[in-house]
C-alpha cells in the first residue's frame, strides 16, 4: 500500500496523509500510519486491509455517528473494529509469555471500551457493554462477526507473508475474548 510507518509512545494511532516534508523525505510516499506500538500497528493495518487502500481514518464517515447496528452496513463497522481488537490481541499476546492472558484481557478491554463513542455510548460503558452483549447473544450476528474475523485474519496473514512474515497467525476467537472480558465486569 505504501506508507511511512511511525511507531512510538508519542504517536497517534491512525492513518493520515503525509505532509509535503514527509512525502519528500520518504521518496514519494503519500501516507503515514502512526502507532504507539505493535498492537496498535496491527490494529491500524487490519483497518487498511479491510478498506483495501490507505485513507484518512480509514475512510470512516464520522457523520454516521452514532452508528445504528440494526443496519448491516453500519454494523459492519462494529464487526471490523472487533476484528481489529481481536487480531491485535491474539497476534501480540504470545509476546507476553506467562502474562499473555492478563495482557490480552487488558488490551482487548482497552480497545473495546473506546468504541462506545461511535455508538452513542461515550459516557455509558455499562450501557455499551449491554448493547454489544445483546448483539453477541444472536447467532446470526455472531456468524457475521466470525466471518469478518476470518476475513481479517486471512488478509493479515497474506499481507505479513508477502513481506516475509509468518503466513499463519494464532487463532482469533473474538467471542471467547468477549466472554473473558465479560467476566471482568
Amino acid at each position: 500500500m505504501g506508507a511511512v510507518t511511525l511507531v512510538g509512545p508519542d504517536r497517534e494511532n491512525l492513518c493520515r496523509r503525509a505532509t509535503p516534508h514527509e512525502t519528500e523525505a520518504s521518496g514519494g510516499l503519500a501516507w503515514v500510519i502512526e502507532a504507539q506500538g505493535l498492537p496498535n500497528l496491527i490494529h491500524e493495518l487490519v483497518h487498511a486491509l479491510f478498506l483495501g487502500r490507505l485513507d484518512d481514518d480509514h475512510g470512516f464517515d464520522y457523520g454516521l455517528i452514532p452508528l445504528d447496528i440494526e443496519h448491516s452496513d453500519q454494523r459492519a463497522h462494529l464487526w471490523e473494529e472487533l476484528a481489529c481488537c481481536g487480531l491485535s490481541t491474539t497476534t501480540c499476546a504470545p509476546f507476553h509469555g506467562g502474562a499473555a492472558a492478563d495482557w490480552g484481557r487488558s488490551w482487548f478491554a482497552e480497545q473495546f471500551e473506546i468504541q462506545g463513542v461511535f455508538h452513542g455510548f461515550d459516557r455509558d460503558l455499562a450501557g455499551f457493554r449491554v448493547y454489544i452483549d445483546d448483539q453477541l447473544a444472536r447467532a446470526e450476528r455472531v456468524a457475521e462477526l466470525d466471518a469478518t474475523v476470518a476475513r481479517a485474519r486471512g488478509l493479515l496473514s497474506a499481507a505479513l507473508a508477502a513481506v516475509g512474515g509468518p503466513s499463519t497467525l494464532p487463532p482469533c476467537d473474538v467471542s471467547a475474548l468477549w466472554r473473558d472480558y465479560r467476566r471482568s465486569w
